[in-house]
């Protein structure tokens, strides 16, 4: 299921080929952001060895891919397969994500307590549109504060797979899909990792 919920995205992503509102480079890139609060440098170095902080991808590499390699000579494709997949899967997170309006992107993952606080900020790098009202009423249910991040990639997920031909209107499904993908996709990862260790 894992793999086929990322090819859908993949043809999703290419079929619709979604506006990126998000700028690559925010006033947050200097620190005082309101998910993550310093600097863009070493955070982004950090995000990026994630797996090799919590020993997850040790495992992984150490316990169970030399179980899987029936010669020598597949080491290398297995890797370097391995590895490019895990990008192309982080690059289409991260277009489903920048699919979102700035505004509504922060108003989901900022706790509501801090939103307000930040708001002139936010409209001072000149976010000021906002899709919010419509979209928790397309999904169902209300978004703003929903933090971690698995609401906002669940909503652009939802966004690209509704915006197919023949799939319009299909919104609070493919939200909940989504949502349900991510649960799966983090539970099965975190019993593999568990099972290795």
């Amino acid at each position: 299921m894992k793999i086929a919920v990322i090819g859908m995205l993949a043809i999703g992503v290419i079929w619709v080929a979604p506006t990126l509102h998000m700028l690559a480079f925010t006033d947050f890139i200097y620190g005082g952001g309101p998910i993550i609060p310093g600097t863009l440098f070493p955070y982004l170095f950090i995000t990026i060895t994630c797996g090799a902080i919590s020993g997850f991808h040790a495992l992984v590499s150490s316990g169970t891919t030399p179980k899987m390699i029936m010669k020598e000579s597949h080491i290398k494709s297995i890797a370097s397969g391995a590895m490019l997949v895990e990008a192309m899967v982080n690059i289409l997170a991260l277009i489903a994500a920048s699919s979102l309006l700035p505004l509504d992107y922060f108003a989901i993952n900022v706790p509501a307590e801090k939103f307000s606080a930040i708001l002139p900020k936010i409209h001072a790098m000149g976010f000021v549109d906002t899709n919010l009202t419509q979209l928790s009423a397309e999904v169902g249910e209300k978004i703003a504060g929903r933090t971690s991040g698995a609401v906002s990639l669940g909503v652009g997920m939802a966004q690209i797979f509704s915006s197919i031909p023949g799939l319009n209107g299909l919104m609070s499904y493919w939200y909940h899909f989504a949502i349900m993908f991510e649960a799966l996709f983090i539970i099965t990862t975190i019993d593999a990792g568990t099972r290795i260790g």
